[in-house]
């Protein structure tokens, strides 16, 4: 089976998965603003294969054929090889999320993802287009000079694809499960309060798949289910958020 097929399946499995749980224990009654978060992942799809294609599997597959990179330093299991992928391959993602929040022109492209005013399962689909191109080449260097070899980089973007689907669900967890999982993964309701209205609850829980490494750059920020708030961009911040047009846009748009 190919690396993209199972990637694709990965997401799509977690994607049917909250759907359900949206249905089962809803968070809140909600809009989804399904065709511009539709529309914005096929734009930004298209222009990644167009852009890119598989370089993921192309860099590791490099990586392991010259053995190049930290792993290749000593020899290692591969199984210890792809864990260490998993780790270090999501620290780059929270560090790169990070930067998105507080570099202006990363910022332009990553509002359009927190625009969204009803944030459920089809917002992890919610990323620009220019989001992704700066991004991909940000991956593929954490891939080279980690040497991650390929099953560790299919491992890392299928566990990566599904965490980002199912924290963006619009659904409650029993509260003793939830508390456990917040222990070492980002749990629907840690990922909302990143969704707040509020820049400095927004500005926090940057994680994708682990929780600890806000607790270790002191980015976490409490939720859990029981909580309510106001989620998106406040208004006015960005062009409308269920216009697709508009959110195309939006990082070209004049600002003040």
């Amino acid at each position: 089976m190919s690396p993209e097929v199972i990637v694709s399946s990965s997401v799509a499995a977690a994607l049917a998965l909250g759907l359900a749980c949206e249905r089962v224990a809803p968070h809140e009654s909600l809009r989804p603003t399904w065709i511009v978060n539709l529309g914005v992942w096929l734009a930004a799809v298209t222009l990644r294969a167009l852009a890119f294609g598989g370089a993921e599997w192309s860099v590791a597959r490099w990586t392991e054929a010259r053995e190049f990179g930290l792993l290749h330093a000593a020899p290692v299991p591969l199984t210890v090889a792809v864990l260490a992928s998993v780790l270090g391959l999501d620290l780059v993602s929270y560090l790169w999320h990070r930067a998105n929040h507080a570099v202006p022109v990363l910022w332009r492209f990553h509002r359009v993802h927190h625009a969204d005013p009803a944030v459920h399962v089809s917002t992890s689909l919610r990323f620009h287009a220019g989001e992704i191109l700066f991004s991909v080449p940000v991956r593929l260097t954490a891939i080279a000079l980690l040497g991650a070899p390929l099953l560790g980089v299919v491992v890392f973007e299928a566990v990566f694809g599904a965490a980002n689907a199912l924290e963006h669900g619009s659904f409650d967890l029993p509260a003793r499960l939830e508390r456990a999982l917040a222990r070492l993964l980002i749990t629907p309701a840690l990922h909302r309060r990143h969704h707040s209205v509020l820049r400095r609850e927004r500005d926090a829980n940057y994680g994708t798949i682990f929780s600890f490494w806000d607790r270790l750059g002191r980015s976490a920020c409490a939720s859990t289910s029981a909580d309510h708030f106001a989620l998106g961009m406040p208004e006015g911040a960005t062009g409308d958020p269920r216009s697709l047009s508009a959110m195309l846009r939006e990082p070209f748009r004049a600002t003040r």
